[in-house]
């Protein structure tokens, strides 16, 4: 979306031993109020059906074509520039402000904020930004900021940079050059700040210059964010969708743009497309799709998984986690057994786990994330949803 350039720079004193400098370019934003009402996708169609296309592993994929207002023509191309795409990138997650962490918690939840982060990812939405180069992203690590360390009521582009900057220099995210693959942090602003007018979220990247003398010296390392405003849980997932797609394409602007291209007034996939639907409970924005010819919003059908045995060991220790659980694939009459982090991830994906217990209880078996007292970063783990019946809880069930 239109915006003016952010170019601000902060240092140590000159002459430290150690001086650090950054610049933060402009980059896309994502306006809420634009959004239209969300469409519920039809994921009811079998494999070979209209509009449904088989996905890996004989899942069925649904890639949902959008022509609304708002949403660019079929005649709508887009340029391929020179420039970087994300590839294989990592998606750290950071909330910031105390005000994520409050009892009650703030509505949306941080757990909720997460987990529809994490079911973007791990199911097929991103699966149309390989034409332009770029990779699916994945979940990384969720970060909580340090009590107290509070965004100002109303930030700024550059507050988010420093935040990412103070924590790369602190040691709490890695320094560009030293990230192992494309590294993306996406930061939450919390609830009772103001974003800048006119935006729900933006992507750009910072120009990182670190001088450690005279064993490390870093010069323009660049290191990609976005923030994401506070809204309603939609809001939050729909500009979460929206600059992820964005951030991988066109991670610096002078990747895939849409046309009429502009240098510092980003045109991006997310930008020419208004049309919103809701996947498997979670809202994501529609991308431009040149293969499509339409702005796009890729599913796949949800499976119902009943969980009937797990494997723990030691069975009463509470601080041993569930390693397996097992069970019948209801959808596709098939039995299971998996990792807790492959059930984690298929969770993600949008599949129904669940356990029924002796008495006919269910119970829906979700995830949940856990701060240790001694770490600032969240640990996923899976649980039945609390009822009234101890039948249906995973802990009562056999061993696998």
């Amino acid at each position: 979306m239109p915006k003016k350039p952010v170019s601000t720079e902060g240092s140590v004193p000159t002459g430290s031993p150690r001086e650090r400098r950054w610049i933060v370019s402009d980059g896309g934003g994502a306006v809420p109020d634009t959004f239209r009402r969300a469409t519920k996708i039809d994921l009811t169609a079998g494999t070979g059906k209209a509009g449904v296309q088989p996905g890996p592993g004989g899942t069925d994929l649904v890639v949902q074509k959008f022509s609304n207002a708002g949403d660019a023509p079929s005649t709508t191309t887009v340029t391929a520039g020179s420039g970087k795409r994300l590839r294989n990138t990592v998606v750290n997650l950071i909330f910031w402000g105390d005000a994520w962490q409050t009892n009650p918690a703030p509505n949306p939840s941080l757990d909720q904020v997460v987990s529809d982060a994490a079911a973007i990812m791990a199911g097929p939405y991103q699966l149309r930004v390989s034409q332009y180069g770029a990779t699916a992203a994945r979940l990384g690590t969720v970060f909580v900021s340090v009590p107290g360390n509070n965004p100002p009521t109303s930030y700024k582009t550059s507050d988010v940079a420093t935040l990412i900057t103070d924590s790369i220099e602190g040691g709490a995210l890695p320094e560009p050059d030293e990230e192992t693959s494309d590294v993306l942090h996406v930061v939450f602003m919390p609830p009772g700040t103001t974003a800048p007018p006119n935006l729900g979220g933006l992507h750009t990247y910072a120009n990182y210059s670190d001088y450690d003398f005279p064993f490390d010296i870093d010069i323009n390392d660049r290191s990609h964010f976005a923030w994401v405003a506070f809204g309603s849980r939609a809001n939050i997932s729909s500009v979460f969708s929206h600059e992820l797609v964005e951030s991988l394409t066109d991670p610096e602007g002078d990747g895939i743009q849409v046309n009429p291209t502009n240098s510092s007034n980003w045109n991006e996939i997310g930008d020419v497309c208004s049309s919103r639907g809701t996947v498997n409970g979670v809202t994501v924005q529609s991308y431009w799709s040149q293969s499509d010819q339409a702005c796009v919003i890729p599913a796949d059908i949800a499976l119902d998984m009943q969980i009937t045995c797990i494997h723990k060991a030691p069975r009463n220790d509470p601080y041993h986690p569930i390693r397996e659980v097992g069970g019948v694939n209801q959808t596709q009459n098939i039995s299971f057994r998996m990792s807790q982090a492959d059930c984690i991830r298929s969770i993600d994906r949008g599949n129904h786990f669940f356990v029924i217990g002796p008495d006919g209880a269910r119970a829906e078996v979700r995830v949940f994330i856990h701060f240790p007292p001694w770490s600032l970063q969240g640990i996923r783990y899976i649980a039945t949803v609390a009822d009234n019946s101890r039948a249906d809880n995973l802990l009562s069930l056999p061993e696998c």
